[in-house]
């Protein structure tokens, strides 16, 4: 019986998922079975090369066990793996085992966001004085740069995450709590910054596609109007806001 191309694939993609499938349509079994294992080295040494320092907090043999686990589950969506693992500190926060180690869920976070936004589009920033010289400030649509993110972890990890960049596995870990984390891409370098509350609250209203007048009044209902204003200069000192297409073209 001759099968489509596409159900072929479709087979050989669930064949990937399955150690111990075997299908005679998809070829001879020991060719699958190193195919198979050279597409899962090939992923686990992804995932190894996105989360250097997740790595390093769980040990080598622990990292490639969890590592295969996810591969099993999860396999490329896209050919670009640089977009892979996006589901890998979600895994992680499931496993019972880490259950008393969150701040290494915060660190894999902080992996995944450094990576996106590395990759993410340019945008020309919006800085306070262009913001100044607009006849009505209010009414302007901005939204957060593409290559910016916010996070919000479980601990204070920025001490350990700058140990690790040194190359120290070894680092104390912050106070437990909500920590608000700002990413933003600077040249070739992505800078991650604590951040108020109110800061995440209007980066999020932004993104949103609301006008910068009721970003404000939005955060200003959910904290002090004041720190809503101070989020603000915030974000525009951090350069991680840009106007929409629409208001770069109005003259």
């Amino acid at each position: 019986m001759t099968i489509s191309l596409a159900d072929w694939q479709h087979r050989f993609a669930e064949a990937l998922h399955a150690p111990d499938a075997t299908d005679p349509d998809l070829g001879p079994q020991p060719g699958l079975d190193v195919y198979r294992n050279n597409v899962r080295k090939s992923l686990i040494e992804a995932l190894s090369s996105t989360f250097p320092h997740t790595r390093t907090l769980l040990g080598e043999r622990f990292f490639t066990a969890v590592a295969s686990d996810y591969v099993r589950r999860h396999l490329p969506d896209e050919p670009r793996l640089v977009h892979y693992g996006n589901h890998f500190a979600d895994m992680l926060d499931s496993l019972p085992t880490l259950a008393d180690y969150p701040y290494v869920i915060d660190i894999c976070r902080l992996e995944r966001a450094r990576l996106d936004v590395s990759h993410a589009a340019d945008a020309t920033p919006l800085d306070a004085e262009a913001l100044a010289r607009s006849p009505d400030p209010g009414a302007l649509a901005c939204s957060p740069c593409p290559a910016t993110r916010h996070l919000i972890g479980c601990h204070d990890v920025l001490g350990l995450w700058r140990a690790l960049e040194r190359g120290e596995a070894r680092a104390g870990v912050g106070a437990p709590g909500r920590w608000h984390w700002l990413l933003v891409r600077r040249g070739r370098n992505v800078d991650i910054q604590s951040v108020t509350p109110a800061c995440g609250a209007l980066y999020h209203a932004l993104a949103t596609r609301v006008t910068l007048g009721d970003a404000l009044t939005d955060c200003g209902r959910r904290h002090d109007p004041e720190e809503a204003g101070e989020a603000l200069g915030t974000l525009l000192g951090l350069g991680a806001l840009t106007l929409s297409r629409h208001e770069e073209a109005t003259p």
